[in-house]
């Protein structure tokens, strides 16, 4: 009996009994994905336990993959294959990332999407986190008198999670006060005070329920059970997931306390939570359009959501606005031509005004972002799944068969991207057609393309903005090359920078 069933015979290292290749990736995915795909190309397998995964970056295979924009044109409508661990944390039948019922993901996509993709809510996030933004650039310049370095990774980790919880809750965090209160700064503390009681716990619990997506996916649940020291770890993962749960579905019930005893007349403000209590209610801010979907959301339906806007949305645009700032604080001429076009752009680089309307004029910066996720992706392995078997060269991929694409070996591939080491904004200024179809999509591509791009360019893009007309930035080690640990997404460490008050 072939345990293993590798009757296909497509490239791969050799499969060990029991663990499959467990043993070969360790606890950094991408980085055993990078040695893979050198000795066997851009078309291989690998197994954990006794599953099957296969990995692609070859344009034509990914286009199978990501192409179709329908959902009864594709075979790939799944993120991920059936997975028992993906379903105890709460995933496989709710949300959207990960949810597996597809009647139950279309309810919640014609929420979700609507609501953090809409220029209503987009123009008051810029207004949110603008605010938040100056309140950093404040610890900063007391930080810059003091000499002090600044960790990016922890003040973006901490800064996303302040506009995140507010844009979503209406509860503001004080992740930003309390790391400026950690510097222990002899006469200086922050009197910032969120009003979120739990509130910091929560987003360390999201964070580590981020790094739980990809140990409960990839590893079998007998494994997870009962092998000393992973077995710890899933229960720790699991207790996590309870108190989370525990965590939203209080929040939900206050705030709807909170709205049913607001008077009629008095506006509510249009945070994610209200917008998602409010739809198909007498108090309907009419911003969400679902279509014939007429009831409410239940408690249950809108804390997967709001669980959804956190693990999405904090995570993946704090870790890429530290890569950017890395590659920009390496590369001074980028710097300052992006400055240039914020001048071009506002007129000034004292306190512009920030419309959503003119993120658009915002081209080179645009192609900035764009080439920092390309040379160093936050996500670097994403995953689709087929309802049906499909073949790849002659190769057939069974039902159900998680596809993973690899979006850093793709997008730093030489035949697509020339010299693509090499941090160089101006290739997205060029004809992208140069660059082939499917060789950069960062938020993936089809029915189930990232809902939240649309707000995560406009957080970046502030962020940014703001960044340049205020400061001038260096790398503490010139030398550096961005670090970072694997933990469902490329969390990146040791960005260490010096912040100086822009001079002119």
């Amino acid at each position: 009996m072939n345990y293993f069933k590798r009757s296909s015979k497509i490239p791969g290292p050799f499969p060990l009994p029991l663990i499959g290749n467990m043993h070969q990736l360790g606890g950094d995915f991408p980085a055993a994905a990078k040695i893979f795909q050198r000795k066997y190309g851009d078309f291989y397998e690998f197994y954990m336990g006794n599953k099957r995964n296969i990995v692609i970056s070859r344009p034509d295979l990914v286009e199978k993959v990501w192409g179709p924009l329908s959902l009864k044109n594709t075979k790939f409508i799944m993120r991920n294959s059936y997975s028992e661990g993906i379903d105890e944390l709460g995933l496989g039948t709710k949300g959207m990332v990960l949810n597996r019922d597809i009647e139950s993901w279309s309810i919640n996509r014609k929420f979700l999407v609507p609501s953090i993709s809409s220029p209503s809510f987009l123009r008051e996030s810029i207004k949110l986190s603008s605010k938040l933004i100056n309140e950093v650039f404040e610890y900063w310049k007391i930080m810059e008198k003091e000499g002090m370095q600044v960790e990016f990774s922890d003040w973006m980790d901490a800064l996303g999670a302040d506009v995140v919880s507010t844009t979503a809750t209406g509860k503001k965090n004080s992740s930003t006060a309390e790391l400026f209160n950690t510097l222990n700064l002899k006469g200086k503390t922050s009197k910032m005070q969120g009003i979120w009681q739990d509130g910091l716990r929560f987003i360390q619990a999201i964070q580590t329920y981020n790094e739980s997506m990809s140990f409960m996916m990839l590893f079998p649940t007998f494994f997870r059970r009962k092998f000393p020291g992973i077995k710890s770890l899933n229960t720790k993962y699991l207790d996590n997931r309870d108190w989370i749960d525990n965590e939203l579905k209080k929040l939900v019930v206050e705030r709807r306390k909170e709205i049913l005893n607001t008077p009629l007349n008095q506006p509510l403000e249009p945070t994610i939570l209200t917008l998602l209590l409010t739809t198909n209610t007498e108090r309907d801010l009419e911003t969400i359009a679902v279509g014939k979907f007429d009831r409410p959301l239940t408690d249950e339906e809108i804390s997967s959501i709001i669980r959804e806007v956190f693990t999405g949305g904090m995570d993946t645009t704090s870790n890429s606005l530290s890569f950017i700032s890395f590659y920009i604080a390496k590369h001074r001429d980028v710097y300052l031509k992006m400055r240039e076009e914020v001048l071009n752009v506002y007129g000034t680089l004292d306190n512009p005004d920030l419309t959503f309307e003119s993120y658009g004029k915002l081209k080179y910066i645009g192609a900035v972002i764009n080439e920092s996720i390309r040379i160093f992706p936050t996500i670097s392995l994403m995953p689709r799944t087929a309802t049906e078997d499909v073949e790849f060269d002659g190769f057939t991929i069974e039902a159900d068969t998680t596809v993973f694409t690899n979006l850093k070996a793709l997008s730093n591939n030489p035949k697509y991207f020339e010299n693509p080491e090499k941090f160089n904004p101006d290739r997205f200024l060029a004809d992208k057609e140069s660059m082939g179809k499917y060789t950069y999509i960062p938020f993936g591509n089809g029915v189930r393309i990232c809902p939240g791009r649309a707000w995560a360019i406009v957080q970046m893009k502030t962020f940014l903005v703001k960044l340049l007309c205020t400061f001038d930035m260096e790398l503490v080690d010139k030398n550096a090359n961005p670090k970072y640990v694997y933990a469902t997404a490329n969390r990146p460490v040791d960005i260490k920078l010096y912040i100086r008050t822009r001079k002119n």
